[in-house]
């Protein structure tokens, strides 16, 4: 936080938020107008950072590009090679194995069990439940170190590359992996119990930060707040990449179009993950080996 504090009339105030900020890297200025606890009005100030990544990318070759692309996020790192790879494929008309389907769907869910989780904890520590903090990222670890067991990292994994994927996953390795989907099940239903029944999270989410269905479709709003205020709209049904067109999943939503119902979309997706990488483990054991990626062109 940054600035100062200004009151502005008799009951507002008008405090400064960023753009410096100790944890988030793309930096935003939010200008909050507040009465009590309650933002009756916010001044959103963007383009404060720019790392270059589109001009750096002009001078390296499609396979460096790969790994630059990486680095745009260190918490949905898979997603950015996934995209830009798909990309290329269609570029250069390339099919992409079945099997490397099912391993890009694997690190995609993974990742997106890490950063829902990163973001349930961050949500406890802002409304003073340090032990939800603590507890939720205790359980992200199972995430990332799924993450490290099948790529070696636990950030910027290389896993992606144009025509497939750079390593297979083991089929000794997946009763392990199948073990940690387990345990972090048996958490999510934990955190849903929490998350539902917590007096202190239900007074500051219920009825909170509401945004309307027709004002999430006027501001082409998308992901979970889309799916928060009832928007049936997720990219890997709309038009669906890797493996997501041949698995059976759902698509979370919820109508009330606030803060709790963003935070449920959130903990049923984690676990409409794994389900989603319990399919995906399965058929690669059943698949016994089988190509990862094809022969691009030089």
């Amino acid at each position: 936080m940054g600035g100062w504090i200004m009151k502005t009339d008799k009951t507002c105030y008008r405090v400064p938020i960023g753009p410096q900020h100790p944890m988030y890297v793309e930096a935003e200025n939010l200008e909050v107008k507040v009465d009590g606890e309650r933002i009756v009005d916010v001044d959103i100030n963007l383009g404060y950072l720019h790392r270059g990544i589109e001009t750096l990318s002009e001078t390296r070759n499609w396979i460096q590009n790969i790994y630059l692309f990486e680095r745009v996020c260190g918490i949905c790192s898979g997603v950015h090679t996934i995209t830009y790879c798909m990309l290329a494929e269609q570029l250069l008309d390339i099919e992409i194995p079945e099997k490397a389907k099912y391993i890009r769907t694997v690190i995609g869910e993974i990742e997106r069990i890490h950063s829902h989780l990163l973001m349930l904890g961050v949500v406890g520590y802002e409304m003073g439940l340090d032990t939800a903090f603590m507890y939720i990222w205790r359980d992200r670890e199972h995430a990332m170190d799924m993450l490290e067991q099948i790529s070696g990292n636990r950030v910027n994994y290389a896993m992606n590359t144009i025509g497939g994927v750079r390593r297979d996953i083991p089929k000794p390795m997946i009763p392990e992996l199948l073990k940690k989907l387990h345990l972090l099940e048996k958490r999510m239903y934990y955190y849903l119990h929490i998350f539902n029944n917590d007096r202190i999270i239900r007074n500051r989410t219920i009825d909170i930060g509401i945004l309307k269905k027709s004002d999430a479709e006027k501001y082409s709003i998308i992901g979970p707040v889309a799916r928060g205020s009832g928007l049936t709209l997720d990219i890997r049904r709309a038009k669906p990449y890797a493996a997501y067109d041949i698995l059976n999943w759902s698509v979370i939503t919820k109508n009330d179009g606030d803060i709790h119902s963003r935070l449920e979309v959130k903990i049923r997706e984690t676990l409409q993950s794994l389900s989603i990488l319990r399919q995906c483990f399965h058929k690669l054991k059943r698949m016994n080996g089988g190509e990862l990626k094809v022969k691009t062109p030089q």
